[in-house]
């Protein structure tokens, strides 16, 4: 029977992503641990931010990013105990947990952050997802959907990703694109992030299609939905 021993490489490494002058400095910060055979790891990648003159608020943004991407840790610890399911599998089968961030709109009153997650824990293939963590940096808070939409703008919302889902695979219907449903039902929890001219609504495997359509980024340029968009949000200024 193949066992997880518990290990021996943990580390964490920084790297920093310069700045420009009104944006701010995103530090990568990098945790790895693995059992001692190397049968399974978990590798983190997660940002941390420099630059705010509110030193509260920016401790109160970095503590919540290293939680959240953290989370694969206790993923990682809580698999690994379980011996019995991993001797199931093959010996050479590694395991793995893994998240890295992509930085799509940095300045110094709002940023946007994504998540991208994956992880093999047996099966015919791994799985992934990413979030989007759109922070308003004057207080910490991190920004839904509701929080940027005008009242009842939902159903509009939907119209709006239905029909650049149709001209992204050059269909007529959503079903013929390849997705679940004929119809797109677009809630206050939806997935999201912003970059500098626009708010990409995100889908991950499963969600709205098979796992071989992957991930879909559904792009909205401001100009497009700027009807339905409340003012005086933060990446608009």
């Amino acid at each position: 029977m193949k066992s997880l021993k518990f290990l021996i490489a943990i580390f964490f490494m920084t790297t920093c992503v310069s700045a420009q002058v009104d944006s701010l400095t995103i530090i990568r910060k990098e945790f790895y641990k693995a059992t001692e055979d190397t049968s399974a790891f978990v590798k983190i990648i997660y940002p941390q931010i420099t630059g705010l003159n509110n030193t509260d608020i920016q401790t109160k943004i970095n503590n919540f990013l290293e939680s959240e991407f953290m989370q694969a840790k206790t993923w990682f610890d809580e698999f690994t105990s379980d011996t019995d399911y991993t001797s199931e599998f093959p010996p050479d089968w590694v395991f793995s947990f893994e998240s890295d961030f992509r930085v799509a709109y940095n300045k110094k009153d709002f940023i946007s952050i994504v998540m991208d997650y994956y992880e093999f824990t047996g099966g015919a293939h791994g799985n992934y997802y990413s979030v989007g963590y759109n922070i308003r940096t004057s207080d910490g808070a991190i920004l839904t959907l509701d929080n940027i939409l005008k009242p009842n703008s939902f159903q509009a919302l939907s119209e709006f990703c239905t029909e650049e889902i149709l001209n992204m695979y050059e269909a007529n219907t959503l079903s013929e694109a390849g997705l679940f449903e004929d119809e797109l039902v677009i809630s206050e929890d939806q997935d999201f992030f912003i970059t500098p001219a626009s708010i990409f609504i995100q889908f991950d495997p499963y969600e709205v299609g098979p796992y071989a359509m992957g991930s879909i980024e559904v792009e909205l340029k401001f100009d497009l939905i700027k009807n339905i968009l409340k003012e005086n949000l933060p990446f608009l200024k």
